[in-house]
């Protein structure tokens, strides 16, 4: 996206519940989705690949 054949900056907000991204200037955020954080059920070894 350009603003006065500049290239506009994108803005990523990497929240603990959401993610929002979009461009510098917007009023709002072009997509919002939740973070999403997890870890394995099983502990596997380390040094097992």
């Amino acid at each position: 996206m350009y603003e006065d054949d500049k290239p506009t900056a994108i803005v990523i907000d990497n929240g603990s519940g959401m993610v929002k991204a979009g461009f510098g200037g917007d009023d709002a955020p072009r997509a919002v989705f939740p973070s999403i954080v997890g870890r394995p059920r099983e502990k596997v070894p380390t040094n097992q690949f």
